[in-house]
């Protein structure tokens, strides 16, 4: 799988002792893997992006950046883990409490190597076409960040691998919609929307400038 983004890192950025056992990159990795699903791209990426592209924040909600010529800009973020099964009748309920201990995220992190091969379900949710111009969506691998964008227009059933029109049981047809990223179509997003790779290191620097 060639990758055709920008490779943007920083060697220990914060001049840290290279015999640390947790370098400042890896703490900003696993900080973000640990954050609550529902906000930590709000919270943290969010944020990132806008100093990273020189974005400006959005004057209303419907959007989460706009550049300097007024394009919209929504932002959104997935942790790329690899799959795990602990469903009822899987295994018995001493073993599921038990698998709990060791199936945290930051033990199911996915390399960007291992991206074709490990079974995962990186999902992008929750896109409202009609509120922006240009999505930004950003994959945390186990060893780098792949940021990724693509026109609002070419966000559609067959254009976009995975797209569908409809996200959530109430949520009208249209209205807002959702596409996920997987083994069979990361391929598809490298050659056609990589726009960067960022490295850990790199965004620990770039956090202590915002």
């Amino acid at each position: 799988m060639s990758d055709t983004g920008r490779i943007i890192t920083l060697v220990n950025p914060l001049n840290l002792p290279q015999q640390s056992e947790s370098p400042i990159e890896n703490l900003i990795r696993d900080g973000l893997i640990l954050a609550a699903s529902r906000t930590y791209a709000e919270q943290y990426i969010e944020p990132f992006i806008r100093h990273f592209y020189d974005l400006e924040e959005p004057h209303g909600d419907d959007h989460d950046a706009v550049g300097s010529d007024l394009t919209k800009y929504e932002i959104k973020a997935c942790k790329v883990l690899r799959a795990s099964d602990n469903r009822r009748g899987t295994k018995s309920l001493l073993d599921r409490i038990l698998f709990e201990h060791t199936n945290l995220p930051t033990n199911r992190l996915v390399s960007f190597a291992d991206a074709t091969k490990e079974r995962y379900d990186a999902n992008v949710q929750n896109v409202k076409r009609d509120h922006f111009d240009v999505l930004i969506y950003s994959l945390l691998f186990a060893d780098c960040v792949k940021i990724f964008w693509v026109n609002a227009a070419d966000i559609s059933t067959g254009a976009l691998p995975g797209w569908s029109d409809k996200h959530g049981r109430y949520d009208a047809l249209g209205k807002s919609g959702q596409f996920n990223v997987t083994k069979s179509t990361i391929d598809w997003h490298v050659r056609r929307t990589l726009r960067d790779t960022v490295s850990y290191a790199e965004m620990a620097r770039i956090y202590q400038e915002i």
